[in-house]
């Protein structure tokens, strides 16, 4: 067999090469054409071995030594595969395979896309409930790397390619020609897809970029407007501020308009009190005060309270409680305000 040559090819020399490949490529077709027709179904094999240290070696060849596409009958040590019987439901003989690659993980430590694995149902009574199948499985990049050192020792391009054990047993069949149609399809279609999003993306820009800059014009118009309303803030703050402190002026006019003899009860509802309670809470409600808060000594609080000229009848509301610290008394006081 003819090894490739190292040094780089001239473009006549790949052109006489090409020509070479598909003029092989013919034959092999024609002959396919007419075994198929004389009845002959059994493929030219050319027989190749693994033997220790991963070697490649030909075996007796049935193709009478063609070179280009071929049928290649590949033979492994029977450790090579993986193997596993399992139990399917009887539902699961119609479609074994893609069963098995929906489930693959569960029987192998690897991924149905990087094997190769085949399967086979044992023959069980047609009314059984259950089925069992036989699967053996290689690792795709195995097997890649085997038919790349056949075509680098003997410059065979398969186009079949039948897995057998030590024992001859073809186990796994792999198409390679038409794996090789379908990755080319799928370059096809993912440049197609590819290019069909760039026209889309050109046809959508030619709308959309009156649209982006129109955006862009309003962006720098609300941000103009963001400017200028910080600019405006420290007026409108100072502005709001003076009104609500007219508004509250005017209220206590009208508070001190409308009840003149109660103006100076703060005053002296808060001598009284002075250093002997701290007061939460002290609200005027006609001529009620209430006061909350807690006091050291509330008896002592309550006579400070009614020594005052305006202060009419003091009243205790709920009870008295200690606060945890134990030093004050928590009050509620209720007092009734002289005319």
């Amino acid at each position: 067999m003819a090894n490739p040559e190292s040094h780089p090819q001239s473009p006549v020399e790949r052109l006489i090469a090409g020509l070479n490949a598909a003029f092989d490529w013919w034959l092999f077709e024609l002959g396919e054409i007419l075994r198929l027709a004389l009845g002959f179904r059994k493929p030219n094999l050319a027989r190749f071995e693994v033997t220790a240290g991963d070697e490649i070696t030909a075996a007796e060849d049935d193709g009478a030594g063609a070179i280009g596409r071929r049928h290649i009958s590949l033979q492994l040590d029977d450790n090579s595969f993986l193997y596993r019987k399992v139990k399917l439901p009887a539902a699961a003989r119609k479609n074994i395979e893609r069963v098995i690659g929906y489930e693959f993980n569960k029987y192998f430590p690897i991924s149905a896309g990087d094997a190769l694995f085949s399967c086979r149902a044992i023959p069980a009574a047609a009314a059984a409930a259950s089925i069992e199948i036989e699967i053996w499985a290689l690792s795709r990049k195995l097997i890649d790397g085997y038919l790349a050192m056949i075509k680098h020792n003997y410059d065979i391009e398969p186009r079949k390619l039948f897995i057998a054990n030590r024992a001859g047993e073809t186990l796994i069949t792999r198409d390679v020609e038409r794996e090789q149609r379908l990755a080319s399809a799928n370059e096809r279609v993912r440049y197609s897809r590819a290019l069909n999003f760039l026209i889309a993306g050109l046809l959508a820009a030619l709308f959309v970029y009156p649209v982006v800059r129109m955006d862009a014009y309003l962006e720098t118009q609300r941000q103009e407007i963001s400017r200028l309303e910080k600019q405006a803030q420290p007026v409108i703050e100072t502005r709001e501020n003076i009104m609500a402190l007219n508004q509250r002026f005017n209220e206590l006019i009208d508070r001190r308009q409308e009840y003149p003899s109660r103006a100076n009860v703060w005053s002296y509802i808060t001598r009284a009190v002075a250093d002997q309670a701290i007061l939460d809470r002290i609200a005027l409600n006609g001529h009620k005060v209430q006061l909350a808060g807690k006091s050291k000594s509330v008896e002592r609080l309550l006579r400070s309270l009614e020594a005052e000229q305006r202060v009419g009848e003091v009243k205790i509301v709920g009870q008295m409680a200690e606060t945890r610290d134990s030093l004050f008394e928590v009050l509620r006081l209720d007092i009734e305000l002289k005319e």
